[in-house]
Parts: structure tokens; sequence; C-alpha cells
């Protein structure tokens, strides 16, 4: 499907101290991405989000989805080690536009360097916007991280 899909990295997360699933977002992190979220989300124009089921990733799309009044859906390939990079942007040619995945690197950022070309930092809490043309080519067309 054409358009513009996103894809971002869930913001910083706290040490594991139980579950890795279950580690929350840290107080900063939280802040830091909700700022982002909110200074991007005019120019994203959001019909919703997937997260992965994982805690930090949950956290991180419903700061996005509360940002750009979207709804937030759960969806088991953007879990931690459930895809690659390539499943991902398979995953983001089948979405609407409109649509963020939330998830983890090494995945994340393995999709960004494939619709980039090269390899990107995508710091925690980076949000990826990736343009799908309609023969489902795939095109970075920015990368924007939370500032510190």
């Amino acid at each position: 499907m054409a358009g513009r899909v996103y894809l971002v990295r869930h913001a910083d997360a706290a040490p594991r101290t139980t579950t890795d699933a279950a580690r929350p977002l840290t107080p900063a992190g939280r802040t830091r991405f909700e700022a982002h979220a909110r200074a991007l989300a005019p120019s994203l124009g959001l019909a919703a989000v997937l997260t992965s089921p994982l805690e930090r990733a949950r956290e991180t799309a419903a700061l996005l989805a509360a940002a750009t009044a979207s709804p937030v859906d759960e969806e088991p390939a953007l879990a931690s080690g459930a895809s690659t990079g390539r499943a991902l942007l398979a995953l983001a040619r089948r979405v609407s536009p409109g649509t963020a995945l939330v998830g983890h690197n090494p995945e994340i950022a393995e999709a960004v360097a494939l619709a980039a070309g090269r390899e990107l930092a995508v710091p925690p809490g980076a949000v990826a916007a990736l343009e799908i043309a309609p023969d489902g080519a795939i095109a970075l067309a920015w990368l924007r991280a939370p500032s510190a």
C-alpha cells in the first residue's frame, strides 16, 4: 500500500530487574519521548499505532497515541526477536498509510538501514518516516530522535 508509515524504537527503558518483557520506560525516557511525540504529532497524520507487546514498547506507543489521538493495537511481530528488519518492512507494506510500528532494536535499526541504503544510528525514541511507493519500494524520508 502506497503512503507513509513510521518505525518507532521504544524510548529509554529501565534496566532489567524482572523479566525483559516487563521492563518499563525510565521517567526521563518517558518525559523525552512524550515531548518528542507532541512535537512530531502535527506533521505525522497518524491513523493507528501498532506495538510490540513488551511493556517499554506499549508505554511508548501509548504516549504516541495520546499525542496523535490514534488507537493502539498490539502486533506480536513487533516483539523483540520476533522478526527481522526485512520482515518489518514487509509489515510496513501491508499496513495502512499513517500507521506507526513501535518495536525494538536491532530489528528497527535493520529496517531503517534497509530503507536508507546505509547504516544509521537509531537511538531510543527515534521515529523514522518511510515512504512506500505504489510498487512497494521503500525509502527513508527522515529519522528524528528525541532531544537529550
